[in-house]
């Protein structure tokens, strides 16, 4: 039986690694997610979020587990993250996960590498669960529970789903708590990406790119002469004339060339903008205080609002490594 692996979905910029390590995890929290119920009540998320439709896993539970705390704290740790431990067993067969999802692999990474990146995803999640936590959402052994049943309803027999936790390195007890705190990440990270509006300053704009100096101080002479820069645009690039359609801040590779975007008014074209890749004239088409996203946009800032996340989140957490 196969798993598909969405990487944690939402076009997140992740590394390849860390998408082999997600997939099986942030996948069933999509599905888990639908089933949670807050035990407060958080801001909603939209109703046009886009849902998983993948065939999820099926576990073999007959009985509902008792409400408990999520990791008791007498189970040897691996990592300790504001307090709250990540079980060591836990490490070790996310570590054994990740290696499965590696086999066919040319080149396999290093150990140390191995490590450091289930480490950091661990932490990553653990973090996201305290946040949700704190925000009034937890994921009740009911609805778990419940979403577990339907899944064993929909595949028919229990003993699939037995291999497949077998094959995973996942025992009940695991398996439920891998889902939970999936689920529960799974629900701030939503909250993080979803407060990435649909609508924001943007800028509408044409480049005339060149490879080297020389062409651009040709390109921008002719500019200055009179020369008409849509003409000179699509001769520069045949294939899309130069055009970089709308985009917010944050959005282009080239911070540099973004924020001369910014600083044009329509109608008035850039000097000559060196970037990584070569050199940039910009004509400023449109300036929109509040401008609809295209998907991909969105995307892009709501990849950069959960990084960016993280990243405070990482800076005020107390992580404790008990690893050797």
């Amino acid at each position: 039986m196969t798993f598909p692996d969405n990487g944690y979905n939402y076009g997140m910029r992740i590394s390849s690694l860390k998408r082999n390590l997600t997939g099986i995890l942030m996948l069933l929290a999509i599905v888990f997610t639908s089933a949670c119920e807050p035990r407060q009540t958080p801001v909603s998320p939209p109703s046009d979020q886009p849902t998983s439709t993948a065939v999820m896993p099926t576990v073999v539970v007959s009985t509902p587990a008792q409400e408990s705390p999520l990791i008791p704290s007498e189970v040897p740790a691996a990592i300790v993250v504001n307090g709250e431990a990540v079980p060591l067993s836990l490490f070790q067969n996310e570590i054994l996960r990740y290696r499965d999802s590696l086999a066919s692999e040319a080149i396999q990474p290093a150990d140390a590498e191995i490590q450091q990146v289930v480490s950091d995803f661990l932490i990553d999640q653990q973090l996201l669960v305290q946040a949700a936590h704190q925000a009034g959402f937890s994921l009740s052994d009911e609805a778990l529970q419940l979403r577990i049943d339907q899944l064993v309803s929909e595949l028919g027999s229990g003993g699939a789903l037995t291999n497949w936790m077998q094959a995973n390195h996942f025992d009940d007890a695991e398996f439920r708590m891998s889902l939970r705190l999936a689920a529960e990440a799974a629900w701030q990270r939503d909250q993080v990406i979803q407060s990435v509006p649909e609508e924001v300053e943007q800028v509408r704009a044409q480049q005339i790119f060149a490879s080297t100096q020389a062409g651009a101080e040709r390109a921008l002479n002719s500019l200055n002469a009179g020369g008409d820069f849509n003409s000179m645009a699509w001769e520069y690039s045949p294939e899309s004339g130069g055009e970089l359609g709308w985009f917010p801040r944050g959005y282009l590779l080239y911070p540099e060339v973004e924020e001369a975007a910014f600083t044009l008014q329509p109608g008035t074209f850039s000097g000559i903008i060196q970037s990584a890749i070569g050199y940039h004239i910009l004509l400023v088409l449109d300036h929109d205080l509040a401008h609809p996203l295209t998907t991909d946009a969105r995307t892009s800032l709501q990849t950069t609002a959960l990084e960016t996340w993280l990243a405070d989140a990482r800076a005020n957490a107390q992580v404790e490594i008990k690893l050797p």
